[in-house]
């Protein structure tokens, strides 16, 4: 962030999405600058400081009002930076959320490309061919260490582990492996990207965990799976769920209760919403709130 552009109320960017720093709202940084875009500033956000600080310093260095034929080399390559980071700046802008107006069922809807399948595909085709060059790297956890470790804490101390766990939109599957580690038991995970069902199932076989299974599947049809769970865990799947074109929030519910065994429970990690935004959105689909997780 910078601070020429800060508000009274905390906001933070995170893939694009400007949120509210709330009691169960989760933030981090995005970097680098292809993984985040900027929030945009109608929205009352402060722009991602990869994109933001190389845009306005390419800005700070170059005199636009000078003829290309009189700078030096040295200038010529500030002006090809410049443009280079402004065409850059563009493309972040375009894939801004949009406003789409107010869906069926009554939510306010933004449109993103985090909302898209391609989108993700992409991102984990590049995380897969890292993952074959260094197995090491295993891929982003799309929320801080810090939200990890708390939510581990809270889904081992309190929730069914012995009745199953379902990962929503699992990616590289990093936090369901920890969770898998050193337990027996039932553990999917889920994705509509084929390439992502590909990184986790190699992450797994690295790691040895055969007692962890993915697939890919939708997870707005979870009753095709045929199975229930204890614990059905969304972290940020919500989130990029409702930036795409055709999301319901009464589908989705409908869904998550379809995958849950009676006296199951929900674990929904969001960082669009205020705790109060997402608690009413389930509450008013049959769910009960139980806990909320504070952060930080």
């Amino acid at each position: 962030t910078t601070p020429k552009r800060s508000t009274k109320q905390s906001h933070w960017c995170i893939c694009g999405v400007t949120v509210r720093n709330s009691p169960i709202c989760c933030n981090t940084t995005a970097s680098p600058v292809e993984n985040c875009s900027c929030a945009p500033q109608k929205h009352g956000g402060k722009p991602c400081s990869a994109a933001a600080s190389t845009y306005h310093a390419a800005i700070d260095q170059t005199n636009v009002e000078v003829m290309a034929s009189q700078l030096d080399a040295d200038d010529k390559q500030q002006t090809l930076d410049w443009a280079a980071a402004r065409q850059a700046w563009d493309q972040h802008v375009e894939a801004l959320d949009t406003d789409a107006g107010e869906r069926a069922d009554g939510v306010t809807a933004l449109e993103s490309k985090l909302g898209t399948r391609a989108h993700w595909d992409g991102v984990y085709e590049r995380e897969l061919r890292n993952f074959a060059h260094d197995p090491s790297d295993e891929g982003v956890d799309w929320f801080s260490d810090d939200v990890g470790d708390r939510l581990m804490e809270y889904v081992t101390e309190n929730c069914p582990l012995e009745d199953g766990v379902l990962d929503l939109g699992c990616g590289s599957a990093v936090f369901l492996l920890d969770l898998a580690a050193k337990r027996e038991g039932r553990f999917l995970g889920i994705d509509y990207s084929e390439v992502a069902v590909a990184l986790a199932a190699n992450v797994g076989q690295k790691r040895g965990l055969s007692q962890v299974r993915f697939c890919h599947a939708d997870a707005t049809r979870l009753e095709d799976l045929g199975e229930r769970f204890g614990l059905v865990l969304d972290k940020g799947t919500f989130d990029a769920y409702m930036l795409g074109a055709a999301a319901s929030v009464d589908r989705y519910a409908a869904s998550v209760r379809a995958a849950l065994k009676p006296g199951g429970v929900f674990v929904i990690t969001t960082c669009n919403s205020t705790a109060d935004e997402v608690a009413a959105l389930f509450t008013a689909r049959g769910f009960v709130e139980r806990d909320r997780v504070p952060y930080p």
